[in-house]
C-alpha cells in the first residue's frame, strides 16, 4: 500500500492561503494520506485540523515552522509531532508573534517613506489576526500595483537594502531545536537548498543542529 505524505504545509494561520480545515479538505481531495500542519511560528490551527482530518479520514502530524537566527541569517526549523500544549513552547511562540508584529509596523515605516502608506494597517487586515508575514507584505504590495508578481516585489521592496526589509534577531537555533524536541517532536532543517550557505556553512550547520538534538533535514 501507498501514502502520500506532505510534511511542510501553511495555513491562513501564517502565510498560506486556506484555513487549516480547508488545507486538511484540499489535501484529502488529493490523496494526501498523512499532513503535517506547520505554520510559521504559529500553532493556533491545530486543533481545527486535528478535526478536519479526523472528517476527512487522514492523519494529521502536529507541527511548526520556527525562525531562527544563524551566523546573521534567518533559518527555518520546522518542528514534527510536536505537543502543542507544551507550556515552553507556547511561550516562546507568544513572544515570537509580538516581536513579529512588531518587525511588521517597522516594514510598514519604511514602506512609508518610499511613498506607500499604511501599508501595516492594510496588511493587518489581511492577515486576519494571523500573524503578519512577508508574503502579506509582498500580496498586498502586487495586489496594489507596486509590483507585477511576489517574486519582483520581494527583489523591489522585501530584501536587505530595500525600503520594506527590516533586520529581525529570531531565536537561536539551539534554542529552537530544544523546544521541539523537549515537547516531544522531532526538528528538521526547512528548505536547506535555499539558504546560498555554501558546503563548509551546510555542513557546520548540520553538524551543530545534530549536537543540539536536530533529527532531519
Amino acid at each position: 500500500m501507498s501514502f502520500k505524505i506532505d510534511l511542510h504545509a501553511h495555513s491562513n494561520i501564517s502565510d498560506g492561503l486556506l484555513t487549516p480545515a480547508e488545507l486538511v479538505a484540499h489535501a484529502a481531495g488529493h490523496g494526501i494520506n498523512i499532513l503535517a500542519l506547520t505554520d510559521h511560528d504559529d500553532i493556533s490551527g491545530l486543533e481545527a485540523a486535528r478535526l478536519a482530518a479526523i472528517t476527512h479520514g487522514i492523519q494529521l502530524i502536529n507541527g511548526v515552522e520556527i525562525s531562527v537566527t544563524w551566523k546573521k541569517r534567518t533559518l527555518h526549523i520546522v518542528g514534527l509531532k510536536i505537543d502543542p500544549e507544551n507550556p515552553a513552547l507556547k511561550n516562546a511562540l507568544d513572544a515570537v508573534r509580538i516581536g513579529r508584529d512588531l518587525r511588521a509596523q517597522e516594514m510598514g515605516e519604511g514602506l512609508s517613506k518610499a511613498g506607500i502608506f499604511d501599508a501595516y494597517k492594510s496588511v493587518k487586515v489581511i492577515a486576519n489576526q494571523s500573524i503578519i508575514t512577508r508574503m502579506h507584505f509582498a500580496r498586498y504590495l502586487v495586489e496594489n500595483g507596486h509590483a507585477k508578481d511576489v517574486k519582483s516585489v520581494f527583489k523591489k521592496f522585501l530584501v536587505k537594502g530595500k525600503p520594506g526589509f527590516v533586520d529581525h534577531q529570531w531565536m537561536d537555533l539551539e534554542q529552537a531545536v530544544k523546544l521541539i524536541t523537549s515537547s516531544g517532536g522531532t526538528a528538521v532543517i526547512a528548505h536547506p537548498g535555499r539558504y546560498d550557505l555554501g558546503m563548509v556553512n551546510m555542513l557546520l550547520l548540520m553538524h551543530e543542529f545534530r549536537s543540539y538534538g536536530g533529527g532531519g533535514i
